[in-house]
């Protein structure tokens, strides 16, 4: 008889306490775009189809089927969907780590998987599944999918894991002028206000915003509205002018000549064409299909 044992070393565990705090599966049509956000825990993406741009800070580049970005806590990022080919990918919201390679802080990660993605696409399937039949105890068994997969790309990517956030020089005050315009949009709102409301020089802050975010901090209040506008113009029967003064913009024909200059439409004609789409298409079809699975048991309080 022959006997190999093999000790498991307890320096050799892999003992970060890494939450899963939850799961999405977005697909998007036409030119649908986000807007820059951040969010105080990780992401990472994986995209399981189509094309598109993927924006963190200051850096932009072209995302396609097996790619793989991580972002770290607090930093910036957005994705465009290429408009013939539809971005569709899965996010995992991760709390209490950051990740890095070659021992530095990176703001975030990029890998293709393009040619090592068997074992990246199961866990991926079984986390999903696992998220949709919500069998008994699957918040667990998705919190040790997650675990196995992170390791599976650590190991790939050879990184280095910290349960330390990323934080720069001006990144509090920046957040904190994101989340007012983000919770205040439809409000009366200027330059001066914004920097009244920060106790900040209105053109130190104006400056380090668009050194953060790329545009300026109106121009951020004007996307913001016009994403608002968008929603309601497709999923209510509220009048242009209602939208209008809904979303703040001073006056009808004021909104009407910003949702032009941005859409390169009226906001009737945006409207009118999304009617249309939808008879045309099903139901899942529509501008972003998505789905999220929260954990709210293992997520921190």
């Amino acid at each position: 008889m022959s006997n190999n044992r093999i000790d498991i070393s307890k320096n050799d565990v892999f003992d970060y306490e890494a939450k899963l705090i939850y799961i999405t599966y977005s697909k998007f049509e036409n030119d649908w775009t986000s807007l820059m956000h951040f969010h105080p825990f990780s992401e990472i993406f994986y995209v399981v189809g189509g094309k598109g741009k993927f924006t963190v800070e200051n850096d932009t580049f072209d995302v396609k089927q097996d790619d793989m970005i991580i972002v770290n806590p607090n930093v910036y990022h957005h994705e465009d969907s290429d408009g013939d080919h539809p971005l569709e990918y899965v996010v995992l919201g991760v709390e209490n780590l950051s990740f890095g390679l070659n021992g530095e802080d990176n703001e975030f990660l990029y890998q293709s998987f393009e040619k090592n993605n068997d074992d990246i696409q199961y866990y991926i399937t079984h986390l999903l599944t696992e998220s949709e039949e919500k069998l008994t105890g699957y918040e667990t068994v998705c919190q040790k999918l997650f675990d196995l997969f992170l390791l599976k790309v650590v190991r790939y990517m050879k990184l280095n894991l910290s349960d330390n956030p990323i934080q720069k020089p001006m990144k509090r005050e920046i957040r904190m002028i994101c989340q007012y315009i983000d919770q205040n949009y439809a409000e009366d709102m200027s330059l001066e206000s914004l920097a009244e409301f920060m106790k900040m020089n209105k053109y130190y802050m104006a400056h380090e915003f668009k050194n953060n975010i790329g545009i300026s901090p109106i121009n951020y209040l004007i996307e913001r509205r016009i994403k608002e506008c968008k929603s309601l113009l497709t999923t209510t029967s509220l009048s242009i002018a209602e939208i209008s003064e809904t979303v703040g913009f001073s006056s009808q024909s004021y909104f009407s000549q910003i949702f032009k200059k941005n859409t390169n439409m009226t906001p009737k004609q945006y409207r009118d064409e999304s009617i249309y789409n939808n008879k045309e298409k099903k139901k899942d079809d529509s501008a972003m299909y998505q789905k999220q699975y929260i954990f709210k048991s293992i997520s921190s309080e």
